[in-house]
């Protein structure tokens, strides 16, 4: 046996460990990438339902003031239907986190 015989293999298994590594680095970085990808778009998800937020509880209490100094009473009803009470500032009070149709069940032979 040659006395660099064993150096020569020591080598090539390093290399070749070495080569597995970073293929196994290259897989996991596509991969990360993929779920960075999946996370952004839910964060964007979470920013837009916030801005929306905003923008429906601007249209309830516009449409409570509405109610209120028209007295317009098809109105209040819609908003007590989705479960929106209104106080007597003419401000609009979310009543519970389900509509009022849904929360409240309809006692039978009663009409509304």
């Amino acid at each position: 046996m040659r006395p660099g015989g064993w150096l020569y293999w020591i080598i090539v298994g390093l290399s070749g460990l070495t080569f597995a590594l970073v293929v196994t680095y290259i897989v996991l970085v596509q991969d990360n990438r993929s779920v960075q990808a999946e996370v952004n778009q839910r964060q964007q998800f979470i920013n837009q339902s916030i801005q929306l937020g905003r923008v429906n509880e601007a249209l309830i209490r516009a449409l409570a003031t509405t109610a209120v100094s028209s007295k317009d009473d098809k109105l209040r009803e819609l908003l007590t239907q989705n479960g929106i009470t209104i106080n007597a500032a003419g401000e609009a009070v979310p009543a519970a986190s389900k509509p009022a149709a849904e929360s409240t069940p309809a006692t039978p032979g009663t009409a509304r």
